[in-house]
């Protein structure tokens, strides 16, 4: 599980060092072995998602299952399959983001690393920064997925 937040430094060619504390886990799960993509879920939260490549291979088998006149599923299929790109955990420890990914999430320097249980978010700490405090608020006219209004933490 993957849980936690990490600011980190960018290089110029877009490489950036995984935390020591999931090194060992994601070498021996997925021999270093990542997909990098785009979020797809709300496409304003300009972020890209980590998996580990075992990982990957569910969600990748769901979503081309998803039916092709379906305009929506076609949507999803396009970005998240579309941009979809191997990665390969560094001898350094690092994982190079590619630059149309960059372009998408706005990355620069600084970046926010976030776990997600079954992978990463990637966000420009700019950005993370900025959508944090509305996260946060809990506005009385946000209502919650029945699949939430049943969870008990």
């Amino acid at each position: 599980m993957f849980r936690g937040a990490s600011t980190l430094n960018m290089d110029q060619k877009g490489r950036f060092a995984v935390p020591a504390k999931y090194r060992e886990e994601l070498t021996e799960r997925c021999a270093g072995q990542f997909i990098l993509t785009v979020n797809v879920i709300n496409t304003g939260d300009r972020c890209l998602w980590l998996y580990p490549q075992d990982e990957w291979e569910n969600v990748e088998r769901k979503v081309v299952q998803l039916p092709s006149f379906d305009g929506r599923a076609q949507a999803l299929k396009r970005l998240l399959i579309g941009y979809a790109t191997d990665c390969d955990l560094s001898s350094a420890g690092r994982v190079r983001v590619s630059a149309p990914l960059r372009e998408f999430a706005g990355l620069e320097k600084r970046i926010v690393l976030i776990g997600q249980g079954n992978k990463f978010e990637i966000w420009d700490e700019a950005v993370w920064q900025m959508k944090l405090p509305d996260w946060l608020s809990q506005p009385e006219d946000r209502q919650l997925s029945i699949e939430l209004e049943s969870l008990s933490l």
